[in-house]
């Protein structure tokens, strides 16, 4: 495998980190962090309808569409035997880190068997994973300095991503031939499932609590700046 490739997912994880650098450079009020939550948020939701729910549909549709089905509840009843299940106040953050890690931990999985079937395709996809880690990294840092007030823990909730892409990417290289050829496919969709109920059934609804203009601008200007992102790379490359 090209040398390049591993240099350009090593910026990829460096990309990672720039939203947590961004958000922990000085102590932010409890009005800020309401407004970190909503960019969250929104690009939560639009990574789930603009780049997720696209790519599941791509691979095998009707078959892998009732995994999706299979995440969103899934959460739904770990949160139901979770202590904290009750506590529906602010999102939580083992939920948030394991499906984003998760998410780049498939990325990586996506970067290699694309490079295996088309070293083109493999090169398109290693751009554009390198541009939308950014607000990736912005997403999990925000949310993650709402719940903790960290700033260390949020950098390196960023700075993880890049890491779980790395390892995704190594673990495929490694073993890819072990698994079933559709293994990514399934597992795509689960976390695609998981980031929609994430998004859509409890970070929406909390920022509908705070019955704030602020918080909900934030929101849809989040969905408004990643949906630009989106189309952008769509115009030019194949997006993960």
């Amino acid at each position: 495998m090209p040398s390049m490739i591993w240099i350009v997912l090593l910026s990829a994880a460096a990309a990672s980190s720039i939203g947590g650098l961004l958000l922990c450079l000085r102590d932010w009020s409890k009005q800020a962090m309401l407004v970190m939550i909503s960019a969250g948020a929104g690009l939560l939701l639009a990574i789930t309808f603009l780049d997720l729910m696209p790519h599941v549909w791509r691979e095998k549709g009707e078959q892998m569409m009732p995994f999706v089905l299979v995440g969103f509840s899934l959460v739904y009843v770990l949160e139901m035997f979770s202590p904290t299940g009750k506590e529906r106040g602010t999102p939580g953050m083992v939920g948030i880190m394991t499906v984003f890690l998760l998410h780049a931990f498939i990325e990586g999985v996506s970067l290699i068997t694309s490079f295996r079937l088309d070293a083109e395709v493999g090169y398109s996809i290693l751009f554009a994973l390198l541009l939308h880690k950014i607000p990736d990294g912005i997403a999990v840092a925000s949310l993650v300095l709402a719940v903790t007030h960290s700033r260390r823990k949020a950098v390196w909730g960023a700075a993880s991503l890049g890491i779980a892409t790395w390892v995704g990417a190594l673990s495929m290289g490694a073993v890819g031939e072990i698994f079933p050829a559709n293994w990514s496919a399934v597992m795509l969709a689960i976390t695609t499932g998981i980031f929609l109920y994430l998004s859509a059934s409890h970070l929406v609804p909390y920022i509908q609590k705070a019955r704030s203009m602020q918080p909900g601008i934030t929101f849809f200007a989040a969905i408004i700046a990643y949906l630009l992102l989106s189309l952008y790379l769509h115009g030019s490359h194949t997006h993960v």
